[in-house]
């Protein structure tokens, strides 16, 4: 499918170029989607240029995505769109900047770019000539890294709570102490009972695959920003003679703006490798905490077992056996000896 956008005396418009169909005068702007191999051959011929195939999109290497051929520069770089199953995913958009018009080649339907292409038509100004549309998507692509960006740092800001928030349950007590060391009053003291509710494998399970999308996502957008940042050096080199002082300052203030989302994006990444350690932090906690109390539960039952051991023992000569309250005494024994370790324990903060 290809559209062109034309300007004329009453602004921008857009039209649908169908198979043999010329391109109309005064295009500015080819948006090449799905094209098949007629309507690739025939912006071919317009531009005097081979346009990339589908294949030649995919296989391309990251150093080879930008070239000219005579007077045409083709840039290839990396976008983030939406897939048909809601998930953000990576594609590729390629730019084919000649003299007269741009060309876009794209196998994907992203958002921001019929946003984009909305405003061009209602916004006359936007779009003037193929330079300003070029700028005009350019800046559409880094809003939208931007604005993935910012759905990164909210998440991981969300998750960053579900870890650290103090689970806990607070009662107060209002306890009526003498102070008789220097007068005869009564002080009214609040003590606080706390009671920890540490948070449960399962959502921990499910903050470490939260945590791995937001991972991946940020790792996406860095490719793609990586893309723009070589696609705007490679611009400014090759299509700066043709710019104007105000296309050029533009294409200077876009290149600071995907710099300072690098940045970003290193930042978050770090960010994320730290949650995540922090998350498996909590999670062997809550483990060690689970084996603490299988152990300490084997502690407390040791000395019982140990009582009950001795009298299970068949020897003739015990005289325990003959008493009457020979029963009720080992069973005491076996209560008291489990009963002072876990006093004794708690005693000690260990429970």
């Amino acid at each position: 499918m290809i559209t062109a956008y034309v300007r004329d005396a009453s602004g921008l418009t857009a039209q649908a170029v169908g198979p043999g169909d010329a391109i109309p005068p005064g295009t500015v702007w080819l948006d090449l989607l799905h094209p098949d191999e007629m309507e690739r051959l025939t912006v071919s011929n317009l531009l005097s240029a081979d346009l990339p195939t589908l294949e030649d999109i995919n296989e391309i290497e990251t150093s080879s995505r930008l070239y000219t051929e005579g007077e045409v520069a083709f840039m290839t770089t990396p976008v983030i769109v939406r897939s048909a199953t809601g998930l953000l995913e990576r594609g590729l958009l390629t730019f084919v900047l000649a003299p007269d018009r741009l060309v876009t080649i794209r196998y994907t339907e992203p958002l921001w770019f019929a946003i984009f292409a909305a405003r061009a038509l209602k916004q006359q100004e936007l779009v003037t000539c193929p330079m300003e549309a070029f700028l005009g998507l350019l800046e559409a692509v880094v809003d939208r890294a931007a604005d993935v960006l910012e759905r990164v740092t909210a998440d991981l800001d969300r998750l960053s709570h579900r870890v650290f928030a103090d689970h806990e349950d607070r009662t107060v007590e209002t306890l009526a102490i003498r102070d008789g060391a220097k007068a005869p009053r009564h002080q009214v003291v609040d003590r606080t009972h706390v009671r920890r509710r540490p948070p449960t494998t399962v959502s921990m399970r499910a903050v470490i695959t939260a945590v791995g999308r937001a991972g991946d996502l940020t790792q996406k957008v860095r490719d793609s920003l990586a893309g723009l940042e070589r696609l705007v050096a490679f611009a400014t080199t090759v299509t700066g003679p043709r710019m104007n002082k105000d296309q050029k300052s533009r294409l200077k203030t876009i290149g600071r703006d995907i710099h300072s989302l690098v940045e970003h994006a290193a930042f978050q990444a770090m960010q994320t490798n730290f949650l995540l350690d922090a998350t498996l932090g909590v999670i062997n906690i809550q483990q060690t905490n689970i084996i603490k109390i299988f152990s300490v539960a084997s502690v407390a039952f040791l000395p019982p077992t140990l009582v009950a051991s001795i009298y299970g023992m068949n020897f003739e000569h015990m005289p325990e056996l003959d008493w009457s309250f020979g029963y009720p005494l080992a069973l005491g024994l076996m209560v008291l000896s489990a009963v002072l370790p876990l006093w004794y324990f708690r005693k000690r903060g260990w429970l």
